[in-house]
């Protein structure tokens, strides 16, 4: 390679520079080695729980992660696109993809309308106007009948059913390994698009964004919209995957766990969702073993990845391809500016 090609191929921009979609075949292939090998109805079930934190988890990320606005709502919206799909589906008899697509735009709508609401609130601020969202969200679950149900309860929803076909099983397992593909390819192509490079002038320059030419409210309040969005979708999946819903679904510890989802994953990527939520799920299942310790022993584990590996699972990666690089330029004797 010439020193003209290596000059252009360094001004690549690192996000382009990855093939992400080779990697979206290579986790098409894990997950359909992981159904083939879950025969048991209960591991398949923790399929569908992965795909659903992950899909949530990848709309955390677009909030946070890309637009750089901390919100404790998500887990709200979660709840939003449960509550919407479910009536949809048991009151209306609406198809269940109709009631799905549904449960999207109201999330988005209901996350647009509450970011004009507090857009200028400092970043404290807005994260506690967002909690105080959450919770209001809970009550009005469990106090609106006509829409939640009584109590805020629901059980007997209508499966997921694609093409009047309901899916059980394996084939369940594969729909929900799909829309988490489906959802991370939407991910990477915002990581890809303008709007990431203008998120990231935003995240790195607050105030100097502004003076080119960068629309900050704008940027921010897709990103919060998107990610409610995906929010939405990952709670109509839920309780049609599982036939009940109820108000304690959506309560402190779902936020938790899809803040642990970004943590464990790392918040540099959309990867880091799809590696965080795997863990989530996996870590409690091979934790049995210590009973009643084991909150305990998981609070541990995430002391220890929060001191020795900051920036998450998808760091791991990172720091591997960095070595490899320096190993394979250090035998080099010219060493590039």
């Amino acid at each position: 390679m010439s020193e003209s090609e290596s000059g252009v191929r360094r001004a690549i921009p690192p996000v382009f520079q990855r093939n992400d979609f080779v990697s979206l075949g290579v986790l098409v292939l894990i997950g359909s080695g992981a159904i083939a090998m879950a025969s048991s109805s209960y591991t398949q079930g923790l399929i569908g729980q992965w795909s659903i934190l992950a899909v949530a988890g990848l709309g955390f990320y677009l909030a946070f992660g890309v637009g750089g606005q901390f919100t404790f709502a998500q887990a709200a919206f979660v709840g939003i696109g449960a509550y919407t799909s479910a009536n949809l589906t048991q009151d209306h008899g609406a198809p269940f993809l109709f009631a799905v697509a549904a449960a999207v735009v109201v999330s988005a709508a209901v996350a647009a309308l509450l970011f004009l609401l507090i857009q200028r609130c400092s970043a404290f601020y807005f994260a506690i106007a967002t909690l105080a969202f959450a919770f209001l969200a809970v009550v009005v679950f469990r106090q609106w009948t006509g829409f939640a149900g009584p109590g805020g309860e629901r059980n007997d929803l209508p499966a997921i059913a694609v093409l009047g076909d309901a899916l059980r099983g394996r084939s369940l397992a594969i729909f929900m390994v799909a829309v988490a593909v489906i959802a991370l390819a939407l991910a990477l192509l915002v990581e890809r698009s303008p709007i990431n490079r203008m998120a990231t002038a935003l995240r790195e320059l607050p105030v100097a964004a502004p003076t080119f030419g960068i629309d900050v409210n704008r940027i921010r309040l897709t990103m919060f919209v998107a990610g409610s969005a995906f929010g939405g979708a990952a709670g109509a999946l839920m309780v049609h995957r599982t036939g009940v819903v109820s108000s304690e679904l959506f309560d402190i510890p779902l936020a938790i766990d899809l803040f642990l989802v970004l943590l464990f994953g790392g918040i540099g990527s959309a990867w880091g969702p799809i590696l965080g939520a795997a863990f989530v799920v996996w870590a409690p299942e091979q934790l049995r073993f210590v009973g009643r310790d084991q909150e305990l022993v998981f609070g541990i584990l995430l002391i220890l990845i929060m001191i020795f590996i900051p920036d998450g699972l998808i760091g791991i990666g990172a720091r591997l391809r960095r070595l490899l690089g320096q190993r394979s330029t250090g035998s080099n004797s010219e060493v590039p500016a």
